[in-house]
This record gives structure tokens, sequence and C-alpha cells, in this order.
């Protein structure tokens, strides 16, 4: 603002002492240099008018899925209804906070002369998981003389996900390589053979590719093909976002206990389990177990965005959303603690006959004696245990087993 006043008075007075020297000199050469100074006057009245008066800036992203350390293409339009000689425009491109101590905001420096569209990219590099938000763009503009300079925020919005990364891990017995007993999903494969165990009398509301039709060729009335229920894997995933639990970890714990989550879920799913996940944040959040590819997009949304600020306490979450499901249900548990609640609460809940695994994330280079015996407690009551350092979890392969 006072450097647009600044160029204003600096003009005006240019303009005045022009005017007095040609009123007392006279002559073509004085009057000349006034109207010269009169039709720049008009130059610049016009550019600090015109200069954001139709211009409509827009942004676009490459995509909105990436996945940790990918880099996202930025692509920033600016367009103008009609050409006029504008001197130049600085776009200035603020990142989110979570990037502000990664990377400079992008600055874009622009000549537009007489084009009434211009368009540049930029990319921000090997970006970190999370949920992140491209909001207000910065445009500044000015003459060729520099008399004069603006400067207008342009509100824009552009959400993006960035997922964890997982390994392909390729070994985990999550329900001790037997099937969950009790537990069956109401679908029926309609189209595999191999599941249907004999036939039966059409009923009203059976659908058409249900029916037998050699059966019912034979002349004994319509023939409705039985099936076998289809009894699967159940996993329900717990991942601990306890704040405490991580206050004086390594910073890089969170981060490794949320990438183990995701390649156990991209495990259950590549081995066609049904699955789950559960946290609690700000808000609680309960996805039940299924499987499709929009259910895995569903809770890989979820990793996304989950950090370590819950309050509520994770043994309690455990024991009131463990009480939801059926008995044949795995529960996978990701913590780095071993308090006496956490370590409480899944010998009770093995004791009951669910199948617990344990996954304790540490970054300690030795386990303490406590930790030690919390463990020997757990594997007693039937617990599976495994004990992962945040510098194993890159060569991790294999999850239990030979």
């Amino acid at each position: 603002m006072k450097q647009q006043k600044y160029g204003k008075s600096k003009m005006a007075v240019l303009l005045i002492v022009t005017y007095v020297f040609a009123k007392f000199q006279g002559g073509f050469a004085s009057w000349f240099l006034f109207y010269s100074s009169l039709t720049f006057f008009f130059y610049e009245l016009l550019a600090y008018s015109l200069m954001f008066a139709t211009l409509q800036v827009s942004r676009d992203i490459d995509r909105n899925r990436l996945q940790d350390g990918e880099e996202l293409v930025v692509t920033v339009r600016l367009k103008r209804r009609f050409w006029f000689p504008l001197g130049w425009n600085m776009v200035v491109e603020p990142l989110p906070d979570r990037l502000a101590g990664l990377y400079e905001p992008h600055r874009q420096l622009i000549f537009p002369w007489f084009k009434r569209e211009v368009e540049f990219r930029y990319v921000i590099p090997a970006l970190p998981r999370g949920y992140y938000q491209l909001k207000e763009c910065f445009v500044s503009g000015g003459d060729f003389f520099g008399f004069i300079e603006r400067t207008k925020t342009f509100a824009l919005r552009n959400d993006f996900l960035v997922y964890p990364s997982a390994k392909q891990i390729t070994h985990w017995p999550a329900g001790d390589g037997n099937f969950s007993g009790t537990v069956h999903v109401s679908h029926r494969y309609s189209d595999d053979v191999a599941a249907v165990r004999g036939v039966r009398d059409y009923h009203r509301g059976d659908r058409l590719s249900q029916i037998h039709w050699r059966a019912s060729a034979r002349g004994l009335g319509l023939k409705t093909k039985e099936f076998e229920h289809q009894a699967v894997n159940q996993v329900l995933f717990f991942l601990d976002v306890e704040k405490e639990h991580y206050a004086g970890e390594h910073p890089q714990l969170f981060e490794m206990a949320v990438k183990l989550t995701a390649s156990l879920v991209t495990y259950t799913s590549r081995s066609h389990y049904h699955y789950g996940f559960v946290c609690k944040q700000q808000e609680r959040i309960s996805i039940p177990p299924a499987h499709s590819q929009s259910h895995f997009f569903r809770v890989f949304d979820q990793l996304a965005r989950v950090m370590p600020e819950g309050k509520d306490s994770f043994a309690r979450i455990i024991g009131r959303e463990a009480l939801e499901y059926p008995q044949g249900v795995t529960l996978a548990v990701i913590t780095p603690s071993l308090n006496k609640k956490v370590v409480a609460q899944l010998a009770d809940l093995a004791q009951k006959g669910r199948n617990v695994h344990l996954f304790w994330v540490h970054s300690d280079p030795t386990v303490k004696q406590e930790q030690k015996q919390a463990l020997q407690l757990l594997a007693a009551n039937k617990v599976v245990c495994r004990s992962i350092h945040l510098r194993e979890y890159d060569e991790l392969q294999r999850i239990g087993g030979a």
C-alpha cells in the first residue's frame, strides 16, 4: 500500500513539474514533455486499474493420491479477459504448514506483456505421509517503470493425500493358518461352480443367475442352486495414536508404526482376508472388516491422515471396540507401549478366547527387563507377540513361521 501511494505521488509530482515548466518556459519542447508525461500518467492509471480487474487465477494438481516419497506437479494459470501491456507479475505459492520447514514457498516471476493466459508448473518433491491443503495464492504486479506495485490474495484450495509406503510381506499367519471358524460372510459366489452343493425348489425372490437350468429342464419345476457359505479370515487392526505413548520417543517411530500397519493391511488385502481399522485421534475411527478396492482406499485414507495426537486411553479403546466383533476376528495391535493397562487388556482378551497379535514397535537399542517380562506374560496368555525395532523394519519380510 505504501508503494502504491508512493508511486502515485511521484507521478503527480512529475506531471505538475512538467506542466509548470511548460507554462513558464513555453515552446514545443516543454509542452511535448508535458504531454508525454500526461500520456505516461494515463498509462500508469490504466495499469493500476486493470492489473487485477479481470485477472483469474486457478491451480491444478496432477493427482490427489500419492505415496510417501513421490512428487506432486502443480500447475498455476493466470487468465485475463482482454490484453493490456502490463509489466510483471510475481506469483507466490505458500506451502502447507507441515512442508514449510522442508521447502521454500515457490516464487515465479512472469512478464505477461500482451498475453491473455500465462501458465507455469512447479514440483513439490519427496512428500512425506500426510493430508495436505494448498490454499491461497499471492499475486503481485507492477508496471514497466517501477512506479506502482499491487498485491492481491486469491483464495484457492487443493487437497491431496500422501499414503504411507507399504512393504511386501510374504508371510503372516494372521489366523494361525486356518479360517476364522465361526465367521462366515453373507455373500455367495454365484458363478463359482465348486461352491454349489446341491439344488432346491425355486423360491420367490431367487435371482435368475441362481437357477439350475439343467435340473429345471427335467420337468420337475424350477430348481435353484444351493451354495456353500465361504469362510474367511477377518483381521481388525488397532493403531495406537495415544500422544503420551510417543512422548520422548524417536520422531520416526510413529511413522514406522503407520507403515507397518499399511504393510499388514496390504498383506491381508492381497490374501483376500476381510480387514478393518480402529483408532481414535480426535474422533473415533472404526471401519468394520470388508474386502474391496474401495475399502482398501478407505483404510489407507485414514492411515494418511492419522497423527499421534490421541488423548483417550489406548487400552480402553481396545477393550471397548473388541466387544463389537465376534470371537473369530483376529485382533492385530500396533503399539509402542507395554504399560500395565495395555498388557492387562490384551491378556484378558486372549484368556477369553480372542486371537490377539501384538506388534510392539520401539526405538531403544536394548529391551528393558520390565518390557521382557511384559512380553513373556503376554506370550504365556497365548498372545502372539512380535517385537520390531526401528532399524529392523526395512528388512522386514516375514512375520512368524519358519
